[in-house]
């Protein structure tokens, strides 16, 4: 029989609370009615205000349980760029959660549009996980993953002990931007069931500034879909994922940032303001931190690229 009640992890840490509440808030407004959520949120070292906030979202069909855990293991894995160690706790989720054999991940940085039975009712078969196939193997199918969004076979991870597997292997990759995503793409690669990217679409990547350098015919082919342009791609997509540095809750021109806003207004921080960027401000306060950092020949060089790029993005063709 297939399950109406779907195990949810997601992880969270205080700088996160806000991001994750709103996901959790769409999760919540577009499922089925005979759909139950069970979302376990992973702490990582929160505080108290952060733990009440998340209570208080608790609905009878949509249940919320805090998970507490320790970031200590991973300290010594240097936090880069934007990404958080917290993330790094991915790795623990299916000996965390142990009532379940089959776990679905979902990043903070998200909105739900739709229910999630189809996708939590995926068969993994003996595959360790699920998950969508990153843009960029369009030029080169290597089979590597978006880590964003994972249907975890829990039962064998835990059975072949995939924990301590992972995190060694991320501890022996060193320092990097990747927190995570590259050690599964290294250690389950072989044992993946591909989802549809409906499941996990970054509208960024395919109709916002940082769009990749494709065309339709080889987004179809990646897909095994029949797509006319990547505004219905994204149109139709169940799960957003603004997995690229323009966040909504940054830039008001980001893809999709009015949704995610809708959404945020009726989060429990609907009725606190925070300033948002429009694109000249964002360009005004992004070249300002470019002088900063490299200099105004730093940013002279950064211009240059981002005009190349213009001119290489108006040769594909998006309709």
């Amino acid at each position: 029989m297939k399950n109406s009640r779907i195990p949810i992890v997601m992880i969270s840490d205080d700088n996160f609370v806000m991001q994750t509440c709103v996901a959790i808030t769409s999760l919540y407004k577009n499922k089925k009615s005979d759909t139950v959520y069970e979302i376990f949120i992973v702490m990582a070292e929160c505080s108290e205000q952060s733990e009440q906030t998340f209570k208080g979202m608790e609905w009878e069909d949509c249940v919320i349980t805090l998970v507490h855990a320790s970031l200590e293991q991973y300290r010594d894995i240097k936090q880069l760029a934007h990404i958080s160690i917290a993330c790094l706790l991915k790795f623990d989720i299916c000996e965390l959660i142990r009532e379940y054999d089959k776990i679905l991940y979902l990043d903070g940085d998200i909105i739900v549009r739709g229910d999630l039975s189809e996708l939590y009712n995926t068969e993994l078969g003996e595959n360790y996980a699920a998950a969508v196939k990153e843009l960029y193997c369009m030029k080169n199918d290597d089979g590597c993953i978006n880590a964003g969004i994972m249907l975890f076979n829990a039962r064998k991870m835990r059975d072949d002990g995939m924990r301590d597997i992972l995190v060694a292997k991320r501890k022996s990759l060193g320092n990097r931007s990747s927190m995570d995503q590259q050690t599964y793409n290294i250690v389950i690669k072989g044992q993946i069931c591909y989802l549809s990217i409906i499941y996990n679409c970054v509208p960024g990547r395919l109709i916002g500034d940082v769009k990749m350098d494709y065309s339709m015919k080889e987004l179809n082919h990646l897909y095994g879909t029949d797509y006319r342009s990547a505004k219905q791609l994204v149109k139709d997509a169940v799960i957003i994922h603004f997995a690229t540095g323009n966040k909504p809750w940054k830039y008001t021109f980001s893809p999709c940032a009015k949704e995610w806003y809708e959404y945020y207004l009726l989060s429990p921080y609907g009725d606190r303001p925070f300033k948002r960027y429009g694109r000249w401000g964002y360009r005004f306060h992004n070249m300002s931190e470019i002088i900063k950092r490299d200099g105004i020949s730093g940013a002279v060089k950064h211009m240059w690229s981002r005009v190349f790029q213009k001119e290489k993005i108006k040769k594909v063709d998006w309709d």
